[in-house]
């Protein structure tokens, strides 16, 4: 009888209980995605742009919440230059709520050069990360200027 229990309790442990742990609803607790939340702009992970203010816009679930914070980096290299060092200053906040036509748009304010930006939404009681970032370079705009009227005189 012993034996039946014993043998029993290791076929539940060896074809039963893994085929439950490995069930689950598809998501990775920590790095959950969703499916019907997009960034619209900026588009491209890591976006370089020539104005200090951008537009953040993206599509959601009405009534999702969304805060979004900006961070500026700066990334250092230290003496021994096996390491890199990231510093990251928190320069703004915004909170947003997507609203009826499924949309949310935000002003946000850019320091020169990289800027992270950590956008949470908040759904249901739970929390998703997207982030992003975005490189201002106030010298973008002066040099497409520059290579147009470069253009214009080899034109002329």
């Amino acid at each position: 009888m012993l034996k039946k229990k014993l043998l029993f309790l290791v076929l539940l442990l060896t074809f039963i209980l893994p085929t439950f742990a490995y069930a689950s609803n598809g998501e990775d607790k920590k790095n959950a995605k969703l499916t019907d939340f997009e960034i619209t702009n900026p588009k491209e992970e890591a976006a370089i742009v020539p104005s200090e203010n951008i537009v953040l816009t993206g599509i959601g679930v009405e009534k999702d919440k969304i805060d979004i914070e900006v961070y500026s980096v700066k990334r250092t290299l230290p003496k021994d230059k096996e390491k890199e060092s990231v510093i990251k200053k928190l320069n703004d906040s915004y909170v947003v709520n997507v609203d009826a036509l499924k949309v949310f748009a935000q002003e946000i304010e850019l320091k020169e050069g990289e800027n992270f930006i950590a956008i949470t939404v908040t759904r249901g009681g739970k929390k998703y990360n997207i982030n992003k970032t975005v490189n201002y370079n106030k010298n973008m705009e002066l040099n497409k200027i520059i290579r147009q009227l470069e253009y214009k005189d080899s034109v002329n």
